[in-house]
């Protein structure tokens, strides 16, 4: 556990400081135990496993749009009488956590939620067991990270910063231009070590300014924090009830209110044109007890009927190329320049970066 203490300031520029205790194992504990080599369970070969049970368990992330759920419980239903629980156990990397404590009992047949840099430790941990669906078409083979197939993209976006225009007198256009005093106090960050999308903004900030420059930016930058939250939902509440003019977010997340609430006062803010690409994946338990479910689950998955709800329940890029994007995603900005670092690369120094970044935010 880390002791976190992060300044929030009100509009008169006063400080408030407030002390989050922040559970830093949620990305960085399974790291450091699973390289210090733990002695796997064994279980019975997938075969002997692959009977006709009654039940399929998903761990999945507390903003699943329900959408998503209520479209897989009706179809296992009605087509093997089969019944889907869906475990909502916190952000993203909840999941994960949930998954390597549960690792020689799991309790879950299906994890619903990693992303991209999740997918090589979810490996050494042996959390997954390989499965590669009858029919995966891809928009963009870039989206099989990993060739084995222990885990199965499903979705995709990019992580960037929101801004609320009718907040601010100008939007930024640069990483220098964010440095501004006119956004003291004005941004709403995700915590790295807890939320999957504030992880990828850091790593965001690590491939613009390399890993010998991120830390200075930061420090920069933190004077314009108003506040850290431990996950996307909280942050993006307090966002769109007007405490901060900026936040971390999705390329697409202004979509979101073009398509339901008819108003364009959100956009995305995209320096040079560029975001950090996030995909999403699942894959199947190592052990799961309801092997031919899980098998069945990621099928669906990848299928045309599930993909179909991906924009407008998710509002990420579906992975699925027939699948056709509502007239909102082309209503805003949009990405034209693909960041991402290297999942492998990540996995191994995210833990060091990550220390490196708390000892800045302190």
């Amino acid at each position: 556990m880390s002791n976190l203490t992060y300044r929030i300031g009100d509009r008169s520029g006063s400080l408030v400081v407030v002390a989050a205790t922040i559970a830093a194992l949620v990305f960085l504990a399974p790291q450091s135990i699973g390289a210090a080599g733990v002695q796997e369970t064994e279980f019975p070969e997938v075969e002997e496993r692959r009977d006709e049970t009654d039940e399929l368990v998903i761990y999945s992330y507390d903003s699943l749009p329900g959408s998503l759920e209520d479209l897989t419980v009706e179809y296992f239903e009605s087509e093997y009488g089969v019944t889907v629980t869906f475990d909502r156990v916190g952000d993203a990397g909840a999941v994960y956590t949930q998954a390597f404590l549960e690792r020689d009992n799991p309790q879950a047949d299906v994890l619903l939620g990693l992303d991209s840099s999740d997918v090589p430790r979810a490996i050494d941990d042996s959390l997954l067991e390989p499965y590669e669906p009858d029919d995966l078409q891809v928009v963009d083979e870039e989206l099989i990270v990993d060739e084995t197939f222990h885990a199965v993209p499903y979705d995709w976006g990019y992580i960037v910063l929101n801004v609320d225009t009718e907040q601010v007198d100008s939007v930024p256009e640069s990483w220098d231009d964010l440095l501004s005093e006119e956004y003291r106090d004005s941004i709403i960050m995700l915590n790295p070590g807890t939320s999957s999308p504030g992880r990828n903004f850091l790593l965001f900030t690590i491939a613009e300014f390399g890993p010998d420059g991120y830390l200075d930016y930061w420090r920069e930058l933190e004077p314009n924090i108003l506040t850290v939250t431990g996950g996307w939902s909280e942050g993006y509440g307090l966002y769109t009830e007007g405490e901060a003019p900026l936040v971390v977010s999705y390329e697409l997340s202004p979509a979101f209110h073009r398509e339901f609430e008819d108003t364009d006062r959100y956009e995305a803010v995209l320096f040079d044109g560029g975001g950090y690409r996030q995909v999403e994946f699942a894959g199947i338990t190592r052990g799961a007890r309801n092997r031919l479910n899980a098998e069945r689950f990621i099928d669906f998955m990848v299928d045309e009927r599930f993909q179909e709800e991906i924009p407008l329940s998710q509002f990420m890029y579906p992975i699925h190329p027939d699948v056709e994007l509502p007239e909102s995603f082309g209503e805003i900005e949009r990405i034209t320049r693909s960041v991402m670092l290297d999942p492998r690369d990540v996995a191994d120094n995210f833990e060091q970066w990550f220390a490196d970044w708390e000892e800045v935010m302190r």
